[in-house]
């Protein structure tokens, strides 16, 4: 999984016009803007895609907007900082190699290498955005280093998986499996309860995916499944489920189209707790 990260004025220029405001100074100036220029204001706002698309190649309909925005001392400012948080990035991504290569190796398990954009936007704007005819994420965010690379993590594996769902089983099953990936085995390196964390509406569907999930992890053998159940704090009775060995030579897309596949199987499974365990 590489990734290649660029500042992008006219994106920049795009989030400061059509973003939340910064400031009530340049709440003024998108004002200003929008009596001066209605018909551009309406009409760059279908620039986003193509920004990202040409990324420093773009060239603009219209450059009247973006030339206002570009020349004000707020944007300078600003423009100024976005590059300090794109190097911040790159230095989290880059300290980070390990952990984003053992997720791509031994979560996902993908041989493919996958490339992505990162256009970097100014911290202030809080905006996480995934672009994904691109294969690109829009970052501007304060995020420490894990709560981030999860963010970037989740939206990379959805990119993979989301063409797979077609009704409301499978994009929970998706949202599980997400959780599973980043929430759960790429945190428990940070966080020995990190199997606790998710969304308590779909606990019973995970623990339901959960015994084929470790089968994937490559937990084949009955005591070490049992062992990693005990360490996640997830302990069911596995008496009646089959030990598939074939789970583990998946990678996360075939894994998640087995589950797709097979989900009238693992959906009506009855769980049972085994508190006793943990």
């Amino acid at each position: 999984m590489k990734f290649n990260i660029e500042e992008n004025d006219y994106l920049l220029a795009w989030y400061l016009i059509y973003g939340a405001s910064l400031s009530k100074e340049f709440d003024k100036l998108k004002q200003s803007l929008y009596t001066k220029h209605q018909k551009e204001y309406n009409n760059c706002y279908k620039d986003r895609p193509e920004i990202v698309k040409y990324g420093k190649d773009f060239i603009p309909d219209n450059d009247l907007l973006y030339d206002e925005v570009m020349n004000s001392k707020f944007f300078k400012s600003l423009r100024k900082e976005t590059v300090n948080h794109k190097l911040h990035i790159e230095r989290m991504l880059n300290n980070s190699k390990a952990e984003i290569n053992d997720y791509t190796k031994r979560i996902l398990k993908l041989e493919k290498t996958y490339n992505y954009n990162i256009f970097i936007v100014h911290p202030r704007l809080e905006r996480v955005d995934y672009v994904k005819d691109y294969q690109t994420i829009i970052w501007g965010s304060e995020k420490v280093k894990f709560d981030a690379l999860k963010i970037i993590l989740i939206n990379v594996t959805k990119s993979l998986l989301k063409d797979c769902c077609c009704d409301e089983t499978d994009k929970n099953i998706l949202k599980v499996i997400l959780e599973l990936c980043t929430l759960n085995e790429f945190l428990e390196q940070v966080d020995i309860n990190a199997y606790a964390s998710g969304d308590d509406s779909l606990r019973m569907l995970k623990m339901k995916i959960y015994p084929y999930w470790l089968m994937y992890l490559g937990y084949i053998e009955r005591e070490d499944f049992i062992n990693k159940m005990i360490k996640d704090h997830i302990a069911i009775d596995i008496t009646n489920i089959r030990i598939n060995k074939d789970l583990c030579k998946l990678d996360i897309i075939d894994f998640f189209n087995y589950v797709i596949k097979n989900k009238d199987k693992i959906l009506n499974r009855v769980i049972i707790e085994r508190t006793d365990l943990i």
